[in-house]
């Protein structure tokens, strides 16, 4: 995992870079599909990252976003609110300079199609993307289905 992080309720002296990137982290060691991180500094005001990425079902779905909420919590990072239902499309963790959505398929993450509403952003490089099972080597290519 990347480099660890202050506690959520720390002063904001922590690099939230590196927090979007133990995002990262955990949602690959659970598989998670094409693993996205949109640098929001500057366009939106609740957060600094949006790590965007989907599982093969609502169970995958569930499984990632549990192991991101435990691996941070290893290094005393928690969520400040977590948002999905059974049944839901997709589930959002708020860790407050990040946000992680994890949607349950594809289909469900093109049907929000977050990465047109934040064109915007700056997409972050991710090094040492693990083959993504759907996008091919290094995990960077994403269908934008607009």
């Amino acid at each position: 995992m990347s480099e660890p992080v202050a506690p959520a309720d720390a002063p904001q002296e922590f690099d939230t870079h590196a927090l979007a990137l133990a995002i990262v982290e955990a949602a690959w060691d659970r598989k998670a599909r094409s693993v996205r991180v949109l640098d929001v500094q500057g366009l939106v005001s609740y957060t600094d990252y949006l790590v965007l990425c989907h599982g093969t079902s609502e169970p995958h779905a569930r499984a990632i976003a549990d192991a991101v909420i435990d691996d941070l919590r290893t290094v005393k990072v928690r969520p400040i609110g977590i948002e999905g239902k059974r049944g839901a499309d997709w589930l959002l963790v708020d860790f407050a300079d990040a946000v992680l959505h994890v949607f349950t398929s594809r289909e469900a993450r093109d049907e929000y199609n977050f990465e047109s509403m934040y064109s915007d952003a700056k997409p972050v490089e991710l090094e040492d993307a693990p083959e993504d099972l759907e996008d091919g080597p290094g995990g960077v290519s994403y269908h934008d289905p607009s």
